[in-house]
């Protein structure tokens, strides 16, 4: 009689099989959800490290009076001199300042002082650096802040360097550097409000996939210097669907879109970036106060 009551009181077959799809069917109603938290996880971990790039290029500004130049991205490999070194300096010290022939590159980690790993995305991929070249030479002055005062000028000799840079200006405040290669950053038409910014620096996370980041890994040690592909179905940057092309293409043109996350070209780059007036003052010092 036991065993005839153990019998029924068994889940059979198909109850098994019921459980069994219940089951499944929860687990795929919650992995978006936990897909989202990845994500999520993943974006606040990037914009972390840009951040700590950002801080760590203002205190290099500080010390020594002139932006960083990025290491090229041709050289960005563990294996090759100047790895991690402000404009790749193969040198035991480079040089803190210095002409910038290459303003976009990975960026400087040894130079700055912080780990490889905070020059890359959560997704391992390098952020892009780029500079305003103007900004990387030696003005003479560290750090490089306030316009000049009236005890800078002659007769008084204290801070001569203040009347011999021009402008009334102090370093990196100077207000007559070359246009040239000018960053500018660009709110799309539609977000709120449209609008045209100058930055001395920028850094560009290029989110899940990578496209448009430097290839920097030693089992691509043959293609450093080139980017990941986009999508060929991507349009061109004029349009909302391919701004994330704006920021992968070499020029010092950049697009900070809203993020989007769906359809088939989806925006989830990631960009901070700062003009001099911020990165002269973030130490509490004053800030330029002047334009370009």
């Amino acid at each position: 009689m036991r065993a005839d009551e153990d019998l029924r009181s068994a889940f059979t077959l198909v109850e098994m099989a019921v459980v069994l799809v219940i089951v499944g069917l929860l687990m795929m109603a919650s992995l978006p959800a936990l897909m989202g938290i990845k994500t999520a996880s993943q974006r606040s971990l990037s914009q972390t490290n840009l951040q700590s790039l950002m801080q760590a290029t203002a205190a290099y500004v500080q010390g020594n009076g002139c932006l960083p130049c990025p290491t090229p991205a041709n050289i960005a490999n563990s294996a090759t001199a100047g790895f991690g070194h402000v404009r790749g300096d193969s040198s035991s010290s480079p040089a803190a300042c210095g002409s910038c022939a290459v303003p976009e590159g990975i960026p400087p980690f040894g130079s700055l002082g912080i780990p490889a790993a905070d020059a890359k995305d959560a997704w391992g991929h390098w952020i892009t650096m780029r500079v305003d070249p103007a900004l990387t030479i030696n003005f003479g002055i560290a750090p490089p802040f306030a316009p000049c005062l009236s005890t800078d000028l002659p007769p008084n000799t204290v801070t001569p360097s203040c009347v011999t840079l021009g402008a009334s200006q102090k370093g990196l405040c100077r207000s007559n550097l070359s246009s040239a290669s000018r960053i500018t950053v660009q709110t799309p038409a539609g977000t709120s409000p449209p609008s045209v910014q100058q930055a001395a620096v920028i850094f560009v996370s290029h989110g899940v996939s990578g496209a448009g980041s430097f290839f920097a890994l030693p089992v691509f040690s043959n293609s450093n210097g080139q980017r990941l592909s986009y999508p060929p179905t991507m349009p061109g940057c004029s349009t909302a669907g391919g701004y994330a092309r704006c920021n992968g293409d070499g020029n010092a043109v950049y697009v900070n879109a809203p993020l989007v996350q769906t359809g088939n070209d989806p925006f989830d780059q990631i960009l901070i970036f700062a003009d001099r007036n911020t990165l002269v003052s973030q130490f509490n010092n004053g800030s330029c106060q002047t334009v370009w």
